[in-house]
């Protein structure tokens, strides 16, 4: 992301981490806390962006007609999102019964 601000003519570009203080960097679960990216750009800066992105295509939405596909979508997607309610839970409570010296990574 900072190699992307720098080509999109940000400056003073700075990373800053996300995340709850009992994350202790463990992704074996998936679950990644992440980071933010921000910069400046100057008010002067006009006209087009140095960062080429290249044509913008034009999505066409579909609409799902299988009703059996809707389904699995729907039920899968509902699995997906409990599991990342689950895991913040699970590392919050394993962050208070295990000590500080143990290690997730």
């Amino acid at each position: 992301y900072i190699k992307w601000f720098e080509a999109a003519g940000f400056s003073s570009i700075k990373l800053k981490r996300i995340g709850p203080k009992w994350y202790r960097g463990c992704r074996k679960h998936g679950l990644i806390m992440g980071c933010s990216v921000t910069g400046v750009k100057k008010l002067s800066a006009e006209g087009e962006s140095p960062l080429k992105l290249g044509e913008m295509k034009e999505n066409k939405a579909k609409t799902e007609t299988n009703k059996f596909k809707l389904l699995l979508r729907v039920v899968l997607g509902s699995l997906a999102g409990f599991y990342y309610f689950v895991i913040p839970v699970y590392m919050w409570l394993k962050n208070l019964l295990l000590p500080k010296s143990v290690s997730f990574v």
